[in-house]
């Protein structure tokens, strides 16, 4: 496969919620999202296994999301967390640091689904995943550096090969 492929999407339906601060699964009009809380900062995280027409190229992670406000903006945060054959202790958490996906500006219509996007480069910022382990995958609201008020809405988080 080349770059620009898409390698995974997380739909809300797979979201794993840690044991607090995690984003609530719940329907707009039918559609499945996760909330993400304006003041509190609400996780998701997903597991999968890093597929095996992944060439090495880096990792960038595209977040479709709407929200009811129509002022102000809204910004995530990204990690990847290495699984692997005997590389995670999984009593445990070892994300890398997370990569900021920049604060934009609400559509200024409620419910209109935005998709902002940041690039993970190969090797640490992915926590050196290899072809055919098993990772997991965190997604943040940056509420420290985003002023929409209301829950954002996740509707679904595309990986792809950069």
């Amino acid at each position: 496969m080349a770059s620009g492929d898409t390698l995974l999407i997380f739909l809300p339906q797979n979201s794993e919620p840690p044991s607090a601060n995690f984003a609530a699964f719940d329907l707009r009009a039918g559609h499945p999202i996760l909330s993400f809380d304006d003041t509190t900062q609400e996780i998701a995280i997903f597991t999968a296994i890093l597929p095996r027409h992944y060439a090495g190229g880096g990792i960038t992670v595209y977040v479709h999301f709407c929200i009811s406000a129509v002022l102000g903006t809204v910004g995530f945060d990204s990690a990847m967390e290495r699984i692997g054959d005997q590389q995670q202790d999984i009593d445990s958490d070892s994300f890398a640091t997370a990569k900021t996906i920049t604060a934009v500006t609400v559509p200024g219509t409620a419910g209109l689904v935005d998709i902002v996007n940041v690039a993970h480069t190969n090797g640490a910022e992915i926590d050196s995943i290899a072809v055919g382990e098993a990772f997991r995958f965190r997604l943040r609201r940056d509420v420290a550096n985003d002023t929409a008020t209301g829950d954002a809405q996740v509707v679904a988080i595309e990986l792809k090969e950069t």
